[in-house]
């Protein structure tokens, strides 16, 4: 099988299980402070990726080092606003589609980075993902909810984080660049938690279960196979595998949070969805021309 066939598919499963995590996160929130879950969950997925990375670290050098902690810095901002939107008042299937409003900002970032512009179809389809966002968030008047706000923002880092993955991880070890990214999350959010929110009270057991799989699974698991999608997959087709973890979140939010999803809710979703395809399709059209 092609490099980039198993990447497609890498990808894939990445999507599917990220989609799960909205609601795991959504009912670990009701337990735990954002920065603990975090901290957390990524300090489990740190210990075992460093287990199966450590071998290979002779690999090391500066670069590694460099890009790891931007890996890292943009993937926890992301993270924090994201958990922190659950935590206030975001449900997990929204959050699913307004945390994947990255996509349409992918394009924006690598004009910054390669200094080539983002052609017209990207602009229209931001103004088409924010109506989308307007017509999932926007109560009455022209407010947002203050968590619908957090989970937009956190779309910014993720963009970001997605462009520096896809541009330092060529002709680099996918799995030491990955260990480092972690380690500086959970370094950053541990942080977090001893100037701030402090430990919890209590455990509970399905709490504490939901952040081992979100720290194994969707996190050690899932972050390696999206380096290793994005390092074989081009940028464009990668991102937009990538953004059917919203799909996949709303799938996981009605069956596991009992979520009802309205007409309104299901209209926004589609825009949403639409904004994010078209600026990816076009993305994979440009590099073609270019």
């Amino acid at each position: 099988m092609k490099k980039s066939t198993t990447a497609k598919i890498a990808l894939f499963v990445t999507a599917m299980l990220w989609g799960s995590t909205f609601t795991i996160g959504k009912l670990a929130a009701e337990a735990f402070s954002a920065s603990f879950i975090i901290a957390f969950r990524f300090l489990v997925a740190s210990l075992a990726l460093l287990a199966v990375a450590f071998p290979q670290r002779r690999q090391l050098d500066k670069k590694y080092w460099l890009h790891g902690f931007w890996m890292g810095l943009t993937l926890f901002a992301s993270y924090i606003l994201q958990v922190g939107g659950l935590a206030l008042d975001t449900s997990p299937g929204k959050s699913a589609f307004l945390c994947t409003t990255y996509s349409v900002m992918v394009p924006f970032f690598y004009w910054f980075v390669t200094k080539e512009p983002p052609k017209l179809r990207h602009i229209a389809c931001v103004f088409l993902c924010m109506t989308g966002v307007g017509i999932l968030s926007l109560t009455g008047g022209w407010g947002m909810s203050a968590g619908d706000l957090l989970t937009v923002a956190s779309g910014v880092p993720c963009a970001m984080n997605m462009v520096i993955s896809s541009l330092v991880s060529k002709n680099r070890n996918v799995l030491l660049l990955t260990t480092i990214e972690l380690w500086v999350v959970t370094i950053l959010a541990w942080i977090f938690v001893f100037a701030g929110s402090g430990f919890p009270e209590v455990f509970p057991a399905a709490a504490v279960g939901g952040i081992v799989y979100l720290g194994l699974i969707a996190t050690a698991l899932c972050l390696f196979m999206q380096s290793y999608g994005l390092k074989y997959a081009e940028p464009a087709i990668g991102g937009m595998i990538i953004s059917l973890e919203s799909v996949f979140g709303v799938i996981f939010s009605v069956i596991l949070y009992h979520e009802k999803i309205t007409v309104r809710m299901l209209f926004g979703f589609a825009v949403i969805f639409a904004a994010i395809v078209l600026s990816q399709w076009e993305g994979k059209r440009s590099k073609k021309d270019a």
